[in-house]
């Protein structure tokens, strides 16, 4: 009998820090705990340590936060500069490659300092108090630049957030929306490569659901209502005409995924639905609860359905909508599936582990890799190495050991992006960081809002990002940014199994693309 789960299926939220100051680095900043007090005169400081010791900067005119501490002979904390920022002097070695600015207040009272990069190559920043100096090494390189940025819906109570991810149509159409979950509405916008508004569409809210697109080039959306009551599977063809839009169903907040013969797969509340593409329901799978809510189907190559629960099971559906088989993880699952050449399914849970499922439901192996959850979904390079996001980017080989981790600003819940060159992209609180194979920072570009939605590679190489902030007290605005990188074009994915969230630009959820 299936299990009871302990907690509703809607209050479950995917992990993610909505984090909105400016600088990249800053948002693991954590000065809520006072400083450790001098025990005698100032005399007492015996070094002076700068976080972070050493930092890559990869895009001209981007700025990193900068913090000092002076410390006792026993390395505690006297003072630090985001509390006490007169206390400490700074300078930079060389401005013309990097340049240390004035003090910037964060929050709540704390201060960073900002160094920008200024031009190609190496040097030394300095803090100094008391007569005392540390020092942290910059490197500037010229490897990313922003090609443009658009803003997009501004307005109250989250009416500019950009949940979703960004969505590339066969001729780089670059799809993103905006949602006004008061209004219960969302915006979406077809986009140019080069940003300039082809389209705009008003739809019912469609929130985190990022769309899957057809052959044909239709766009198939999940929608909700802000109350829950309904949902809706909405079809929209590449002029942004709606071309049906099917009611009556549960409330979608996750992406559909289209399997090889055209059928449109969602799932919603206690349903997963099989649609043709005439947005009549073929087939609907019903279990006992509210259990489907932000794990997005993934479609195998023999047709087989895979999608997570939040009774903690991952659910294999036949072509036909009989139950295959469930898997049982340790807790929820709002990772999306992702499927390997092998036809292994990778999937992360809420209990901190990477699952590996053979193709009959038993387990091949498991990683823990960070105790507060997984929301992030896998990608799958060209030989096997899996990447998922949780505290940090993590790299998995094909037998489940950590190749490598990286954790850049904030908590990471989109899913990395494989360039063809192997680079590793990913969106987190504060922007987009590039990361090399062996898991070394490239760049960073500081976006000044939360990505939340995966990022895409357009057809010309850019990366593509949509992030929110809030600018004032009452208001929220979306952006959306195009990066070009200055020494590669990452246009193509050359033989990545899955190398974005739902598999690649089209977002099909479907092995093989």
């Amino acid at each position: 009998m299936q299990r009871m789960i302990q907690r509703r299926a809607a209050d479950v939220l995917p992990i993610g820090i909505l984090c909105v100051w400016i600088t990249v680095g800053a948002c693991n900043d954590d000065e809520t705990t006072p400083p450790v007090g001098p025990q005698g005169p100032d005399t007492v400081v015996d070094s002076i340590s700068l976080e972070p010791p050493e930092r890559t900067i990869g895009v001209l005119g981007a700025q990193i936060g900068v913090r000092a501490a002076a410390l006792n002979k026993d390395g505690e904390a006297l003072y630090r500069s985001p509390l006490d920022p007169g206390r400490f002097s700074w300078s930079s070695a060389a401005p013309d490659i990097a340049t240390v600015g004035p003090d910037t207040l964060i929050h709540n009272d704390a201060h960073l300092r900002l160094v920008e990069g200024m031009g190609e190559g190496h040097t030394t920043i300095t803090a100094s108090s008391q007569g005392v100096t540390g020092s942290m090494t910059v490197h500037v390189w010229d490897r990313a630049r922003l090609a443009w940025s658009v803003p997009r819906d501004t307005g109250s109570t989250l009416a500019g957030s950009m949940l979703a991810g960004v969505a590339i149509g066969p001729d780089g159409t670059i799809y993103v929306g905006t949602n006004n979950p008061l209004a219960d509405r969302s915006v979406w916008r077809a986009l140019s490569p080069q940003g300039a508004v082809r389209w705009t569409r008003d739809l019912p809210l469609t929130d985190f659901s990022t769309p899957a697109i057809g052959d044909d080039g239709t766009l198939y959306i999940g929608s909700r209502s802000a109350n829950g009551s309904a949902g809706r599977l909405i079809a929209v063809d590449p002029g942004g005409t709606v071309r049906w839009m099917l009611e009556d169903v549960a409330e979608i907040r996750s992406s559909p995924a289209i399997g090889p013969d055209g059928t449109i797969y969602a799932a919603g509340g206690r349903h997963v639905y099989a649609v043709d593409p005439r947005g009549e329901i073929r087939w609907t799978y019903e279990v006992d609860d509210d259990l489907f809510v932000f794990s997005s189907p993934g479609v195998a190559s023999d047709g087989t359905v895979y999608v997570g629960g939040a009774d903690n099971l991952l659910y294999a559906i036949h072509p036909d909508g009989s139950l295959r088989w469930r898997f049982e993880t340790g807790d929820v699952i709002q990772s999306s599936p992702s499927i390997g050449m092998d036809g292994t399914i990778y999937v992360g849970s809420l209990d901190g582990r990477l699952y590996a499922v053979g193709p009959d439901g038993t387990e091949r192996w498991s990683v823990e890799l960070d105790w507060r959850g997984i929301s992030s979904s896998p990608s799958i390079g060209p030989d096997g190495t899996i990447y998922v996001g949780a505290g940090g980017v993590f790299a998995v080989d094909p037998g489940g050991s950590v190749r490598w981790n990286y954790a850049p600003s904030g908590w990471v819940s989109t899913t990395p992006l494989l360039g063809a060159d192997g680079t590793v992209y990913v969106g987190a609180c504060c922007g987009i960081t590039a990361l090399d194979t062996q898991g070394r920072l490239l760049w960073d570009y500081g976006t000044g809002g939360t990505i939340m939605g995966s990022p895409a590679i357009g057809l010309d190489g850019a990366i593509i990002a949509g992030s929110f902030s809030q600018p004032s007290p009452d208001s929220w605005e979306g952006t959306v940014h195009a990066i070009v990188e200055t020494t590669s074009t990452n246009g193509g994915y050359e033989g990545a199994p899955w190398p974005t969230t739902r598999g690649g630009r089209a977002n099909t959820g479907r092995a093989g693309g």
